[in-house]
């Protein structure tokens, strides 16, 4: 996830002014505006994708728009957006003045730590309330605790020498956790569970699901009976809910977990094909091409020419 992410943003590297990593459980990073002679309006960022933590955006200035599965939302100065490792995520855009600091757990630290994105939900936040609205707007007082208490957890990473290091960072990650939660429902929209309609519970699970088996799971069918529906109505209610058929969100889950794959320093079609439960390589490619204009091996091509634009052919 955070080697991704890191790659990910290669266009906007100079403007990292902070990155501290904790044994790749926690990475904490800040940015600064964009170097002068970038354009924000010409900056490519990458396709949507699911990342497999939890992410937590607070935006310091300017404003970021930022697509959640498949909706758009803005955020502007003193407002956090999270990512949960269901979540497919895409930033869209940035204003050319934007900073921000970014939060990265990894998905076995929040299990761990009793705080995994199942549908119980996490112990502060319930789950499906951070999936229903994905950003929240703090008072700049609020803000700057938070930002605070990172400032606390970046001088805890540091101390790599404490006996009880690992011990030290996640307590300290609590206490992010705790502001965060005391801000939260400290409005009372927040005080209750947003309540979903069968529609939206139905679309939600879906989701889920699919975050969990779209690699070995490529029918609407199998879908739907976990959801003990008939194909035709998931099909429909997604189509309400999201404006996407059923397939298609089975085809983009499949093409993010198959960009991902091809993103790895060594890993052969073959074996992306074989971790997808496609057929064959050959079917596997035509699914591929179809959807993202190019074959595999190009698309590998092209991640590690931009990997190392510097490397000389022999």
């Amino acid at each position: 996830m955070i080697a991704d992410l890191l790659r990910d943003l290669k266009e906007y590297k100079d403007a990292l002014v902070l990155l501290e990593n904790f044994q790749n459980d926690v990475v904490l990073m800040e940015f600064d505006h964009l170097p002068s002679g970038l354009d924000a309006n010409r900056i490519s960022f990458p396709a949507p994708a699911r990342h497999g933590g939890l992410i937590f955006i607070g935006v310091m200035k300017g404003e970021m728009t930022f697509s959640i599965d498949y909706i758009t939302h803005r955020v502007r100065e003193n407002g956090i957006l999270w990512i949960l490792p269901t979540h497919i995520a895409q930033l869209v855009h940035i204003t050319q003045d934007f900073k921000c600091w970014a939060l990265l757990l990894s998905k076995s630290l929040l299990e761990e730590n009793g705080h995994s994105s199942s549908r119980s939900g996490t112990p502060l936040i319930p789950y499906m309330q951070l999936k229903k609205t994905p950003f929240c707007m703090f008072e700049p007082e609020e803000f700057r605790t938070l930002y605070g208490d990172l400032q606390v957890l970046l001088t805890r990473m540091k101390q790599k020498t404490h006996v009880f290091y690992r011990e030290i960072v996640v307590d300290t990650l609590k206490i992010f956790f705790l502001d965060t939660g005391n801000f939260f429902f400290s409005r009372k929209e927040n005080i209750f569970s947003p309540v979903l309609t069968r529609r939206e519970e139905i679309f939600a699970n879906f989701l889920k699901l699919l975050s969990k088996h779209c690699t070995g799971e490529h029918e609407v069918s199998f879908y739907a009976d976990k959801l003990c529906i008939t194909p035709q109505y998931l099909s429909l209610v997604l189509k309400e809910e999201s404006g996407r058929s059923a397939s298609l969100w089975i085809q983009e889950g499949l093409m993010v977990e198959a960009k991902g794959l091809l993103k790895m320093p060594v890993i052969s079609v073959q074996e992306v094909a074989n971790r997808l439960h496609f057929p064959d390589q050959s079917t596997f490619g035509k699914f591929f091409k179809k959807h993202a204009g190019l074959s595999p091996v190009a698309f590998q091509k092209a991640k590690n020419a931009s990997r190392f634009p510097d490397k000389k052919d022999d």
